[in-house]
C-alpha cells in the first residue's frame, strides 16, 4: 500500500468521521460559479449567453431584448414563462410578490437539479432578484431596521448555496450603482445586490466598454486560480469559454462552448 506524508494509507484517513480529499478535479465536475456586475448596456448578458448550453435564462431585465435571440440560435436556451414584474413597481403587492418570488424559488431549484441537461443558469439580474425578495419578505424596499434583515439574509444565502453546491455553471449578473461617501460621489461604482455575494462565488468580474467601444473583462478575484485576479479579457477574449479556460488551465476551450 502507497504511504502519504503524515502517516497513513494512500485514500483513507487517519480521522474517524473524515474523508481524505482528493488533490484532483474530475473534469465532469468542472465548473464556475460568479458574479459579473457592469453598468447598463456593458456586455453583461452578452457575457453569460457565452456559456455552454443549455442554458436556464431567468430574465428579470428589460434589456436582454435582442441580444437573446442571436444566441438562441446557436444553442438551447430555455426561459421561465415571462414573470409578472409589474408586481415589483410602486405600491408593490406584497401578496403577489410572495407569489412571484415562490414561483421563482421553485423553478430555480429545477433548473440547478442534477443530471437535467442544463450546463448554465444565469440569473439577470440578481439585483432584481435580491429586490424580491425584500418585497415578498418586507413589502418595501426602504425604512426597514437592520436588525429584521437576518431571516431574509439566510434565505438569499439559501438562494447561493444551491448554486454552490449544484453541478452546474452559475452566473449571476448584477447591476451597478453610484458609490456614496459622507453622502458625496465618489466618481466610483458599486455593485446593486445581496451584499455577501461576493464572499460566496467563486469568482467576480466587472464587464464594461472602453472609449473605443472594445468589450472588456475584469477579473476581481477568482477562488480556483488566485493569480487571475486583475486580468483584463479583451475584445473576442471577452467570453465565458476564454475566461473558464484560465480558471482551469488543464482544460481545452472547447470544453466551455
Amino acid at each position: 500500500m502507497a504511504k502519504v506524508r503524515g502517516g497513513g494509507v494512500a485514500g483513507m484517513s487517519l480521522l474517524k468521521g473524515f474523508n481524505r480529499v482528493s488533490g484532483d478535479i474530475d473534469a465532469s465536475h468542472r465548473r464556475v460559479f460568479c458574479a459579473v456586475d457592469g453598468r447598463e448596456k456593458q456586455g453583461k448578458t452578452h457575457f453569460a449567453l457565452t456559456a455552454p448550453g443549455p442554458i436556464a435564462y431567468f430574465n428579470f431585465d428589460f434589456g436582454s431584448e435582442g441580444v437573446i435571440e442571436q444566441f438562441a440560435k446557436e444553442k438551447v436556451v430555455y426561459s421561465p414563462v415571462e414573470y409578472d414584474f409589474s408586481v415589483m413597481g410602486g405600491g408593490s403587492n406584497q401578496v403577489d410578490c410572495v407569489r412571484l418570488w415562490e414561483r421563482f424559488w421553485a423553478e430555480w431549484g429545477e433548473a440547478l437539479k442534477k443530471d437535467n441537461g442544463i450546463r448554465t443558469v444565469v440569473a439577470d439580474t440578481a439585483s432584481e432578484i435580491w429586490e424580491l425578495l425584500r418585497l415578498a419578505r418586507f413589502g418595501k424596499l426602504s425604512q426597514v431596521m437592520p436588525m429584521h434583515y437576518g431571516p431574509v439574509n439566510a434565505e438569499y444565502k439559501e438562494l447561493l448555496r444551491k448554486a454552490a453546491n449544484s453541478d452546474k455553471n452559475v452566473i449571476l449578473l448584477h447591476r451597478m450603482k453610484s458609490e456614496y461617501v459622507d453622502e458625496k460621489r465618489t466618481g466610483k461604482y458599486e455593485r446593486t445586490g445581496f451584499g455577501e455575494t461576493g464572499h460566496i462565488v467563486q469568482a467576480n468580474l466587472r464587464c464594461y466598454r472602453d472609449s473605443d467601444n472594445e468589450w472588456h473583462v475584469m477579473v476581481r478575484d477568482c477562488r480556483q486560480n488566485a493569480l487571475l485576479a486583475g486580468e483584463e479579457l479583451v475584445g473576442p477574449m471577452a467570453s465565458f469559454p476564454f475566461f473558464a479556460s484560465m480558471v482551469y488551465p488543464e482544460s481545452d476551450i472547447g470544453e466551455w462552448e
